[in-house]
Protein backbone atom coordinates (compact mmCIF):
# COMPACT_ATOMS: atom_id res chain seq x y z
CA UNK A 1 0.00 0.00 0.00
CA UNK A 2 1.40 3.31 -1.01
CA UNK A 3 1.42 6.01 1.61
CA UNK A 4 1.63 9.64 0.60
CA UNK A 5 2.81 12.57 2.71
CA UNK A 6 0.85 15.76 2.54
CA UNK A 7 2.72 18.96 3.28
CA UNK A 8 0.65 21.34 5.37
CA UNK A 9 0.17 24.71 3.77
CA UNK A 10 0.94 27.82 5.80
CA UNK A 11 -2.14 29.49 7.14
CA UNK A 12 -2.86 32.91 5.67
CA UNK A 13 -2.36 35.75 8.12
CA UNK A 14 -5.43 36.93 9.92
CA UNK A 15 -6.97 40.11 8.63
CA UNK A 16 -5.68 43.12 10.46
CA UNK A 17 -2.66 41.35 11.94
CA UNK A 18 -0.13 43.62 10.25
CA UNK A 19 -1.70 46.85 11.40
CA UNK A 20 -2.26 45.42 14.89
CA UNK A 21 1.43 44.53 15.10
CA UNK A 22 2.41 48.01 13.91
CA UNK A 23 0.13 49.62 16.48
CA UNK A 24 1.46 47.40 19.26
CA UNK A 25 5.03 48.26 18.30
CA UNK A 26 4.09 51.94 18.20
CA UNK A 27 2.71 51.72 21.74
CA UNK A 28 6.01 50.25 22.89
CA UNK A 29 7.97 52.96 21.06
CA UNK A 30 5.90 55.65 22.77
CA UNK A 31 6.44 54.02 26.16
CA UNK A 32 10.19 54.38 25.68
CA UNK A 33 9.68 57.89 24.20
CA UNK A 34 11.01 56.92 20.78
CA UNK A 35 8.54 59.13 18.95
CA UNK A 36 10.35 58.96 15.61
CA UNK A 37 9.85 55.20 15.46
CA UNK A 38 6.29 55.55 16.73
CA UNK A 39 5.39 57.99 13.93
CA UNK A 40 6.72 55.61 11.28
CA UNK A 41 4.79 52.66 12.72
CA UNK A 42 1.57 54.62 13.18
CA UNK A 43 1.63 55.89 9.61
CA UNK A 44 2.11 52.29 8.50
CA UNK A 45 -0.89 51.21 10.57
CA UNK A 46 -3.08 54.01 9.21
CA UNK A 47 -2.22 53.07 5.64
CA UNK A 48 -4.01 49.76 6.28
CA UNK A 49 -6.75 50.92 8.65
CA UNK A 50 -7.45 54.60 8.22
CA UNK A 51 -10.44 54.93 10.56
CA UNK A 52 -8.87 53.80 13.84
CA UNK A 53 -9.22 56.49 16.51
CA UNK A 54 -6.42 55.23 18.76
CA UNK A 55 -3.95 55.23 15.88
CA UNK A 56 -4.85 58.77 14.84
CA UNK A 57 -4.64 59.92 18.46
CA UNK A 58 -1.25 58.32 19.05
CA UNK A 59 0.06 59.80 15.80
CA UNK A 60 -1.07 63.23 17.00
CA UNK A 61 0.70 62.75 20.32
CA UNK A 62 3.91 61.47 18.71
CA UNK A 63 4.14 64.20 16.07
CA UNK A 64 3.46 66.87 18.72
CA UNK A 65 6.50 65.62 20.66
CA UNK A 66 8.58 66.03 17.50
CA UNK A 67 7.27 69.60 17.00
CA UNK A 68 5.51 68.50 13.79
CA UNK A 69 2.59 70.68 14.81
CA UNK A 70 0.74 70.79 11.50
CA UNK A 71 0.42 67.01 11.29
CA UNK A 72 -0.38 66.81 15.00
CA UNK A 73 -3.17 69.35 14.53
CA UNK A 74 -4.64 67.37 11.63
CA UNK A 75 -4.62 64.16 13.66
CA UNK A 76 -6.17 65.73 16.76
CA UNK A 77 -8.83 67.44 14.63
CA UNK A 78 -9.65 64.03 13.12
CA UNK A 79 -9.92 62.51 16.60
CA UNK A 80 -12.29 65.26 17.77
CA UNK A 81 -14.44 64.80 14.65
CA UNK A 82 -14.61 60.99 14.72
CA UNK A 83 -13.97 59.88 18.30
CA UNK A 84 -16.52 59.05 20.98
CA UNK A 85 -17.49 62.23 22.89
CA UNK A 86 -16.35 62.31 26.51
CA UNK A 87 -13.42 59.90 26.13
CA UNK A 88 -9.94 60.91 27.37
CA UNK A 89 -8.64 61.00 23.80
CA UNK A 90 -11.25 63.60 22.82
CA UNK A 91 -10.56 65.70 25.91
CA UNK A 92 -6.80 65.69 25.43
CA UNK A 93 -7.09 66.37 21.70
CA UNK A 94 -9.34 69.37 22.41
CA UNK A 95 -6.91 70.68 25.03
CA UNK A 96 -3.96 70.39 22.66
CA UNK A 97 -5.82 72.22 19.89
CA UNK A 98 -6.87 74.92 22.36
CA UNK A 99 -3.28 75.29 23.56
CA UNK A 100 -2.14 75.72 19.96
CA UNK A 101 -4.63 78.54 19.44
CA UNK A 102 -3.34 80.23 22.59
CA UNK A 103 0.25 79.76 21.48
CA UNK A 104 -0.52 81.29 18.09
CA UNK A 105 -1.51 84.55 19.76
CA UNK A 106 1.52 84.48 22.03
CA UNK A 107 4.39 82.54 20.45
CA UNK A 108 6.58 80.35 22.69
CA UNK A 109 9.42 82.28 24.24
CA UNK A 110 12.50 81.44 26.24
CA UNK A 111 12.74 82.16 29.94
CA UNK A 112 12.73 85.90 30.68
CA UNK A 113 15.84 87.93 31.33
CA UNK A 114 16.56 89.41 34.79
CA UNK A 115 15.13 92.75 33.61
CA UNK A 116 11.87 91.03 32.71
CA UNK A 117 11.83 89.18 36.02
CA UNK A 118 12.16 92.48 37.90
CA UNK A 119 8.87 93.60 36.32
CA UNK A 120 6.99 91.03 38.38
CA UNK A 121 3.74 92.46 39.75
CA UNK A 122 3.51 92.12 43.55
CA UNK A 123 -0.12 90.97 43.61
CA UNK A 124 0.64 88.07 41.24
CA UNK A 125 2.90 85.02 41.55
CA UNK A 126 5.84 83.51 39.70
CA UNK A 127 7.31 80.05 39.23
CA UNK A 128 10.98 79.65 38.31
CA UNK A 129 13.52 76.88 38.21
CA UNK A 130 15.73 74.78 36.00
CA UNK A 131 15.07 71.65 33.93
CA UNK A 132 17.98 69.29 34.59
CA UNK A 133 18.66 66.19 32.51
CA UNK A 134 20.78 63.18 33.47
CA UNK A 135 23.84 64.55 31.65
CA UNK A 136 22.98 68.12 30.68
CA UNK A 137 20.21 70.69 31.18
CA UNK A 138 17.04 70.54 29.08
CA UNK A 139 17.53 73.55 26.80
CA UNK A 140 14.68 74.80 24.62
CA UNK A 141 12.25 72.53 26.45
CA UNK A 142 8.61 73.51 26.01
CA UNK A 143 6.76 73.88 29.31
CA UNK A 144 3.07 74.43 30.00
CA UNK A 145 1.53 75.93 33.13
CA UNK A 146 -2.21 75.29 32.90
CA UNK A 147 -4.94 76.20 35.40
CA UNK A 148 -6.81 73.19 36.77
CA UNK A 149 -10.26 72.80 35.20
CA UNK A 150 -12.17 72.77 38.49
CA UNK A 151 -10.51 75.88 39.94
CA UNK A 152 -10.74 79.64 39.73
CA UNK A 153 -7.84 79.81 37.26
CA UNK A 154 -9.23 77.22 34.81
CA UNK A 155 -8.85 79.66 31.90
CA UNK A 156 -5.23 80.55 32.73
CA UNK A 157 -2.61 79.17 30.38
CA UNK A 158 1.12 79.92 30.13
CA UNK A 159 3.66 78.57 27.66
CA UNK A 160 7.42 79.09 27.32
CA UNK A 161 10.68 77.35 26.46
CA UNK A 162 13.67 76.97 28.74
CA UNK A 163 16.81 78.89 27.85
CA UNK A 164 20.12 77.27 26.89
CA UNK A 165 21.12 76.40 30.51
CA UNK A 166 17.62 75.01 31.14
CA UNK A 167 16.27 77.93 33.19
CA UNK A 168 12.62 78.94 33.10
CA UNK A 169 10.40 81.54 34.77
CA UNK A 170 6.64 82.00 34.60
CA UNK A 171 6.07 85.60 35.63
CA UNK A 172 2.89 87.45 36.65
CA UNK A 173 0.77 84.34 37.13
CA UNK A 174 -2.68 84.64 38.69
CA UNK A 175 -2.62 82.81 42.07
CA UNK A 176 -4.28 79.41 42.04
CA UNK A 177 -3.79 75.71 41.33
CA UNK A 178 -1.98 74.65 38.14
CA UNK A 179 -0.52 71.69 36.31
CA UNK A 180 3.11 72.08 35.21
CA UNK A 181 4.03 69.72 32.37
CA UNK A 182 6.07 69.43 29.21
CA UNK A 183 3.25 67.78 27.23
CA UNK A 184 -0.44 68.61 27.06
CA UNK A 185 -1.32 65.32 25.37
CA UNK A 186 0.19 61.87 25.77
CA UNK A 187 3.22 60.75 27.78
CA UNK A 188 4.97 63.52 29.68
CA UNK A 189 8.25 63.68 31.56
CA UNK A 190 6.70 65.88 34.28
CA UNK A 191 3.11 66.32 35.51
CA UNK A 192 3.17 68.31 38.73
CA UNK A 193 0.45 70.09 40.68
CA UNK A 194 1.54 73.61 41.58
CA UNK A 195 -0.22 75.90 44.03
CA UNK A 196 0.74 79.57 43.73
CA UNK A 197 -0.21 82.08 46.39
CA UNK A 198 -0.54 85.84 45.98
CA UNK A 199 2.90 87.44 45.82
CA UNK A 200 4.67 84.08 45.99
CA UNK A 201 7.98 83.58 44.17
CA UNK A 202 8.14 79.80 44.01
CA UNK A 203 11.28 77.97 42.87
CA UNK A 204 11.07 74.40 41.56
CA UNK A 205 13.67 72.45 39.59
CA UNK A 206 12.59 69.74 37.17
CA UNK A 207 14.77 66.65 37.39
CA UNK A 208 14.71 62.86 37.61
CA UNK A 209 13.54 63.17 41.21
CA UNK A 210 10.11 64.50 40.21
CA UNK A 211 9.58 62.89 36.79
CA UNK A 212 6.32 61.01 36.20
CA UNK A 213 8.05 57.69 36.88
CA UNK A 214 8.64 58.92 40.45
CA UNK A 215 5.87 61.45 41.00
CA UNK A 216 2.80 61.90 38.82
CA UNK A 217 0.16 64.24 40.23
CA UNK A 218 -2.16 63.59 37.28
CA UNK A 219 -1.78 59.86 36.44
CA UNK A 220 -5.09 59.82 34.57
CA UNK A 221 -3.51 62.06 31.91
CA UNK A 222 -1.02 59.35 31.00
CA UNK A 223 -3.60 56.66 30.32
Amino acid sequence: MACGCRESRPQPPKAGAAETDALAEARQAMDRRDYGAAVRLLREALARRSADVETHYRLGVSTSHLDQVEEAAREFEWVVAHGVPGTPEIQLAREWLASRMTAASAAPRVAPTPDEASAQRPELASLAGRAIGPEQPWSRLQLFLKGLPDGAVKDEYHLLRTDQPGNFRFSNVVPGDYMLTNAIAGPARWRLKIRLEQGQRQVLDLSASNETAVRDDFPERGR
